[in-house]
């Protein structure tokens, strides 16, 4: 498989505080990695530098074989924009308006009338479950609803790499697994990779691999036997 993301040797201080030490992490094309490991690990911090939300003390992130660029500048606007999607707890939808209306925004500057994206919205809402409540204001949504709107505007966004932390953080068991469901297997059938930060053993061991990070400066890419789990 082609590799979409390797990082190397990456480390990140904040004054006298080693967050992250010397991670290596490769991802290849359509994968799903979830990235655990205990609180203050580094996680978060390692999601936002690959998202190009914040930088790295040393070390190397290359995205397509290409070396990231820094985070205030055209090329990383531009990086952000058409291919990194971003999938949070909070969700970041715009509350005052419908969930039609925040999938459509995500596909500004898209090629394609209107009525074309309406449409492609309106079968992943219904694949979803959501079409009664496209023209709602995500205000009046429930939790699970709102994560669903997410996940769409993040499958529906062009760009292949999904970063999503603690996805299904603010949901309960039932919804969680409905969520999961529904987030690796619209992943896997748009063809994009995925990246996510979790404490949910159930979202970790559903992925392709587990990267644990923790006290040591590094540690091992666990495989996942999916073949076990059945």
């Amino acid at each position: 498989m082609t590799t979409l993301l390797a990082i190397k040797d990456l480390t990140k201080q904040y004054g006298s505080r080693t967050v992250l030490d010397r991670v290596d992490l490769e991802v290849s094309s359509g994968e799903s990695v979830a990235i655990v490991g205990p609180s203050g690990s580094g996680k978060s911090t390692l999601l936002n530098i690959v998202g190009l939300l914040d930088r790295q003390t040393s070390g190397e992130v290359r995205f397509r074989g290409a070396p990231l660029p820094r985070i205030n500048g055209r090329a990383a606007s531009a990086l952000r924009r058409d291919h990194i999607n971003y999938l949070f707890q909070s969700f970041a939808l715009i509350s005052a308006s419908t969930a039609m209306e925040n999938i459509l925004i995500s596909l500004h500057g898209v090629r394609g009338r209107r009525r074309t994206k309406e449409n492609q919205i309106m079968d992943l809402l219904g694949r979803l479950g959501l079409q009664h409540v496209a023209h709602d204001k995500v205000m009046t949504l429930s939790g699970g609803e709102r994560q669903r709107v997410a996940l769409a505007r993040c499958i529906l966004k062009p760009g292949e790499l999904i970063l999503a932390d603690e996805p299904t953080g603010a949901l309960d068991d039932a919804m969680t697994e409905i969520a999961l469901t529904e987030m690796l297997d619209l992943q896997k059938d748009y063809g994009k990779t995925l990246l996510v930060v979790t404490h949910d053993h159930r979202v970790a061991d559903r992925c392709d691999r587990v990267f644990e990070l923790g006290t040591r400066s590094r540690r091992d890419v666990l495989t996942v036997d999916h073949e076990l789990q059945c």
